[in-house]
């Protein structure tokens, strides 16, 4: 990365972490504190939101002792670009549930009622609803991607957000 690059980024963490849940609201609060002073709070609670569902879904998901998570704003022209990363290694199984559940969310057209689909299918079930992931569209308008390197899944969360007054 550029020194350039480097100096606009107002917020750049990095965790490397064993998941627990016990974690989400420390980690979570950690992300509020840092990001606050450079977002609105309509703003701030978008990106809380795809947080904690990042959170959760390492700590649900992982195997393994180690789980990276990743925040960084950077100031933009018009505001500020916000970028949420997670990396942590999950079972076989696991990893293709994700990649299913991640491809419907990539492929349907509207998040919005993809996720109002997921709630009505998921009323019924004893073993987790399974709307953690397709929650951070629909309710943070915030695109989701996914990667994989082996057995790690890599979830990346970004928004562009005008900068405070403007909106």
């Amino acid at each position: 990365m550029s020194e350039a690059n480097e100096a606009r980024a107002l917020v750049s963490l990095t965790l490397s972490f064993q998941p627990l849940a016990e974690q989400i609201a420390g980690l979570r609060g950690v992300v509020s504190d840092l990001c606050q002073p450079h977002l609105t709070a309509a703003e701030l609670s978008r990106v809380l939101l795809a947080t904690h569902e990042l959170l959760e879904n390492i700590v649900k998901y992982s195997t393994g002792e180690h789980a990276e998570f990743h925040c960084r704003v950077t100031a933009t022209g018009a505001g500020f670009q916000v970028r949420l990363r997670t990396k942590n290694r999950t079972h076989p199984d696991r990893m293709a549930d994700a990649q299913r559940r991640l491809d419907a969310i990539a492929a349907a057209g509207d998040a919005v009622a993809h996720y109002d689909e997921l709630i009505r299918a998921a009323a019924g079930r004893r073993d987790g609803s399974g709307l953690g992931l397709a929650r951070i569209p629909a309710e943070s308008d915030m695109p989701l991607r996914y990667a994989t390197e082996q057995d790690w899944l890599i979830l990346t969360a970004e928004c562009e957000t005008p900068a405070r007054g403007t909106r």
